[in-house]
């Protein structure tokens, strides 16, 4: 049994879409959904002019609607659809693969559900020539890419000693003041930070995994994509709930160097994200995130697990044992306890008791609080650049760009 038909018998899979084969040298699959955005073609053209990797490379664009979508945005999928089929051969670096889906029920429309039509069907080519770690690599369709792209992302997978399953890809958003707005592009610096200054806090906190998580800037091999049952359907942040699951069981590494040139642009296509979040900024004025001193807590607390396993006087700060209970508290670290027979394994099991959902509702249960109050962005990140001894500049956007790339050099995983 190879690994589509593991993954077909296992869990949910899109059909099979194209009947062709993919060229025997195929090692590289791009993915990229595509709703109501034209840019898709500027997108294809930064493609076409990145570097050769020395393989074929494909490109599937899921053009996409739902049931209840306008009328107007119907239309012009289908304007876009059509222009992707009259450009399919007119692309050097790859080939070209469009594909329409319309009148998709609401409950599972989206982002999500594109990526996964795209990406289900990355698996079953590389089935087809027998390639268990061809690369499925995810994008968006308003993204500009590195002239590095595909030999970045082949040199990783292919020719790097620990040849990882699945990678992040380092980014930076897209400023270019010819194609977006002073408004768009000062709040979306604002925002960057704040991805930038969350993953860092977190990788202060001692999270085992806190990597970013962005659906145009991840890749993984089809057969570790295929075991971990494919991507999830959500409507926004399947990305994250994707590479949570994954580094439970396989390292996610990363390619460091900012190869993914997100758009900086308001939307409202999903949730939340960088439209939406670009969009609350210039309405505000302000971007404020969580304070770093929650943070120091929350190393301090994840510091004391090894001590945990057979010391229960080790000290856990008050906010942790208010906000978890104190019963509750005690019966979680005794099942913990119970349930492992080595301290290793105990502070493993601890972390998935006390994972990223744990923290993230913990933060939040401090939004009103006096002592640990939300502040602007450009505060938090000073905070953050005085725990790594780094001097601000006058530019701490690209001090902290510069400090995440340095600490991105990692494999983060469940695994201890």
């Amino acid at each position: 049994m190879n690994f589509a038909e593991f993954y077909s018998e296992r869990y949910s899979v899109a059909p099979k879409i194209f009947d062709d084969n993919p060229r025997s040298d195929t090692g590289i699959i791009v993915v990229i959904p595509c709703y109501d955005d034209d840019f898709i073609f500027t997108t294809l053209q930064s493609l076409d002019s990145a570097k050769m990797p020395a393989c074929s490379v494909e490109v599937i664009v899921v053009v996409n609607s739902a049931e209840d979508t306008e009328t107007s945005i119907v239309e012009k999928n289908r304007r876009i659809y059509a222009k992707l089929c009259e450009k399919r051969d007119s692309y050097q670096n790859f080939s070209l693969l469009p594909y329409i889906i319309e009148g998709v029920p609401h409950k599972i429309a989206g982002v999500g559900n594109a990526r996964k039509i795209g990406m289900d069907e990355a698996v079953w080519r590389f089935a087809a020539i027998e390639n268990p770690r061809g690369v499925i690599v995810s994008l968006d369709a308003d993204c500009l890419v590195d002239e590095d792209y595909f030999t970045e992302i082949y040199s990783r997978f292919y020719c790097s000693k620990d040849k990882p399953n699945a990678c992040t890809l380092q980014y930076r958003h897209n400023f270019d003041a010819k194609m977006y707005s002073e408004q768009e592009i000062s709040a979306c610096r604002k925002y960057e930070m704040y991805l930038r200054y969350f993953r860092l806090a977190q990788k202060v906190a001692g999270i085992p995994v806190c990597m970013h998580t962005i659906g145009s800037c991840l890749a993984v091999t089809a057969e570790a994509y295929a075991k971990m049952g494919g991507m999830s359907r959500r409507q926004a942040g399947e990305d994250f709930y994707f590479l949570q699951k994954l580094a439970q069981h396989s390292p996610v590494a990363a390619i460091c160097k900012p190869i993914v040139f997100p758009s900086p642009s308001v939307s409202e296509r999903v949730p939340f994200g960088t439209g939406r979040s670009v969009k609350k900024i210039i309405e505000t004025g302000s971007c404020k995130v969580y304070n770093f001193g929650l943070f120091l807590l929350l190393k301090k607390f994840y510091s004391s697990f090894a001590d945990l396993f057979d010391d229960e006087s080790s000290e856990i700060p008050n906010e942790v044992i208010e906000f978890v209970g104190g019963k509750k508290f005690q019966v979680l670290v005794e099942e913990c306890r119970n349930n492992t027979s080595d301290r290793r394994s105990f502070v493993k099991r601890m972390f998935a008791k006390f994972d990223v959902f744990f923290m993230i509702r913990f933060l939040n249960s401090f939004g009103e609080s006096s002592k640990y109050p939300i502040v602007e962005v450009e505060k938090a990140v000073i905070q953050l650049h005085n725990y790594y001894r780094v001097k601000s500049s006058d530019n701490i956007y690209d001090d902290i760009l510069a400090l995440d790339i340095s600490e991105s050099n990692y494999n983060y995983s469940h695994k201890f």
